[in-house]
């Protein structure tokens, strides 16, 4: 089922190659893409100057060196690309990770969201000045907008980080589920709660963001997401994890700190504040959606990507992306931070470049994402 109305002559087009091709079903113990497909995808583009390489992997191969890099990436500017991996996707066995391995997206995750809402907006579902009260009644707040969910201005508490005192899991369920969210955030004191229409990164604004889409389509959000945009970025491995169903010890990367792993806990089981699953090369082919209107008209994308609120000086949180000026150049980017791994994805919308970074150990600081901006200078 599809929930889009409108997807024009190329967007059919390129839905009907996928259908040819045929879309896999997740599948762990492959790499996507493999073999011949990220052969014929990487040839399609030149090879950076032997300088800019070796800086590029002399950066890399520095912080793998000092333990603070394990994980793989992918640098582009103006058709030339370069990616490569450092470390171990589980340490105890010593398996080196590959560059086309998924990593938990983190907060990086959060631009699914953003764009599954703006598809819906776009194609005249909902608008994002909608109240979350039409789509979401029974929770208490009657005074939210989606706008404000996704600009983190609804004052919404952090569901991580709030009294869970009266509230259990049901007997055999292991995770939270979206709907349980709305029942602790329910429970908590107006003392949780920030002003609202003021910047507060909270990952419940994303949970409901899910939520909405799910109550919308009437389709689970990891079946939306893949429909409606994995296909259309020829995303084929990309997906939402569900843990119920395909146990986190079962992915061929753990998230690690200091070389011990996390175990899995009842937070991975909400969506849309985290949770996506994918590796350097998909991120890439989204980036390469988004620079066509397959995904989203430019309209929607100037939208999307507008600063809604400042979040520390020169930089600003839109909706699901923040944005900042580096040297004149807009860039559009989303970090992410989750049980050992950390994720970077980065757009430059005044020139062709981007970079993803996935990491599964967290060991010392994040990496200088200025660093990692000027290696494409």
């Amino acid at each position: 089922m599809y929930i889009r109305r409108y997807m024009g002559t190329k967007r059919w087009a390129l839905l009907a190659v996928g259908l040819l091709w045929g879309w896999s079903n997740v599948n762990l113990s492959a790499r996507s893409p493999g073999g011949n497909s990220l052969q014929k995808m990487i040839s399609q583009y030149a090879t950076f100057s032997d300088t800019t390489a070796k800086k590029i992997r002399s950066f890399f191969d520095y912080h793998g060196r000092i333990g603070n890099f394990s994980g793989s990436y992918l640098m582009y500017k103006n058709d030339s690309l370069i990616y490569g991996a450092n470390g171990y996707a589980i340490y105890g066995n010593r398996d080196s990770i590959e560059p086309n391995n998924l990593f938990q997206l983190a907060s990086v995750s959060k631009v699914f969201t953003a764009i599954s809402v703006m598809t819906l907006h776009q194609d005249g579902y909902l608008n994002i000045e909608d109240s979350v009260h039409w789509y979401i009644p029974e929770l208490n707040n009657k005074s939210l907008t989606i706008r404000q969910l996704l600009s983190h201005t609804s004052g919404l508490p952090d569901y991580f980080y709030v009294s869970y005192k009266g509230f259990e899991l049901p007997q055999g369920q292991g995770h939270l589920k979206n709907e349980d969210v709305i029942e602790i955030i329910n429970k908590q004191s107006r003392r949780k709660y920030t002003r609202q229409g003021y910047y507060h990164y909270s990952n419940t604004n994303y949970v409901f963001l899910s939520l909405i889409v799910e109550r919308l389509t009437k389709m689970d959000f990891r079946t939306y997401v893949k429909e409606n945009i994995c296909k259309y970025a020829d995303m084929r491995y990309t997906h939402i994890c569900d843990f119920d169903s395909l146990p986190l010890v079962n992915y061929p990367v753990q998230g690690y700190k200091n070389w011990r792993v996390y175990e899995d806990l009842m937070f991975n089981g909400t969506t849309g504040d985290k949770g996506v699953y994918s590796n350097v090369f998909e991120m890439f082919q989204l980036d390469r959606a988004l620079n066509g209107t397959y995904l989203l008209h430019d309209d929607t994308k100037e939208q999307m990507w507008t600063p809604q609120t400042l979040t520390k000086p020169t930089a600003y949180y839109a909706l699901g992306w923040r944005v900042k000026w580096i040297d004149d150049q807009k860039w559009v980017f989303h970090n992410g931070w989750w049980k050992g791994f950390r994720t970077y994805f980065w757009r430059c919308l005044d020139e062709d470049k981007s970079f993803v970074v996935l990491t599964n150990n967290v060991q010392g600081p994040f990496l200088s994402t200025m660093e990692m901006v000027s290696l494409l200078k």
